[in-house]
């Protein structure tokens, strides 16, 4: 079976490349309630490729594929449906999971091409992944993702990034209609990232997880502390256990 994750959010820093990180791992991982997958992540946000650009995921044991794409414009979601024709069959006897980090520019092409990308999503058994922030112009930004890709974005998860605080702080979200709408109904699950530390962020820039802790090595191949790999796996840990219901989308396509 096939499952695409769309990491989206309304602007650039809200943290759609932590989350794509997050997911990627939850299934390099593959817990209880996990298949485990054909990882394919891809990176959209072409101008600062964080999740696998240089230094970010990249083909390895746990993942099978990785590039980067530039999907700003309708045409280009047919560039990419060509690209990832092959993993159609490959799902037909595996689990195959693909995890694509979105850019802010990303609204363009699903305004000028909603049909087109509408039909790509419905193919790929595209799951919608909202980052939420802590600011007004997050919710409203959804509310016009939603409107416009209509049934598309029929299911999907909404994650609040605590790094901007605790869900309680999430005024704008917590009282919005869209919330109601597609959290209340339960169309959307809603769940969250934790903190990493800002000091052991830093240290791994863009080191996926998994060769952080296995290898015990962060940016340009420096060696962590002890400190440093206890916070990684906590955090892991932790990022797991809320991300998880994810696999619970998709099921009926």
């Amino acid at each position: 079976m096939l499952k695409t994750f769309l990491v989206d959010g309304d602007k650039g820093g809200v943290g759609k490349t932590m989350v794509s990180r997050v997911i990627t791992d939850v299934y390099v991982r593959h817990a209880e309630g996990i298949p485990k997958s054909r990882i394919i992540c891809i990176d959209a946000d072409h101008t600062n490729p964080d999740f696998a650009g240089d230094g970010g995921y990249k083909k390895d044991d746990h993942v099978f594929a990785s590039f980067l794409a530039n999907l700003d414009e309708p045409d280009s979601w047919l560039d990419l449906t060509n690209r990832l024709e092959g993993y159609l069959e490959m799902a037909q006897e595996e689990e195959v999971r693909i995890i694509i980090n979105l850019p802010a520019t990303i609204q363009r092409a699903f305004m000028a091409g909603g049909e087109t990308v509408g039909q790509v999503m419905e193919m790929f058994n595209c799951i919608p992944i909202w980052v939420l922030g802590d600011t007004a112009d997050s919710v409203t930004q959804l509310q016009k993702r939603y409107e416009v890709m209509g049934r598309k974005f029929e299911h999907g998860v909404a994650v609040v990034n605590l790094k901007f605080g605790l869900k309680e702080k999430f005024t704008h979200w917590n009282g919005s209609n869209i919330r109601k709408e597609i959290i209340d109904t339960e169309e959307w699950m809603e769940s969250s990232i934790p903190v990493l530390s800002p000091a052991i962020a830093r240290k791994l820039g863009r080191t996926p997880f998994h060769i952080a802790e296995e290898n015990r090595i962060g940016a340009d191949g420096a060696k962590l502390g002890l400190g440093d790999m206890v916070g990684v796996r906590a955090f892991r840990n932790s990022a797991a256990s809320m991300m998880t219901c994810i696999e619970k989308l998709g099921e009926a396509k």
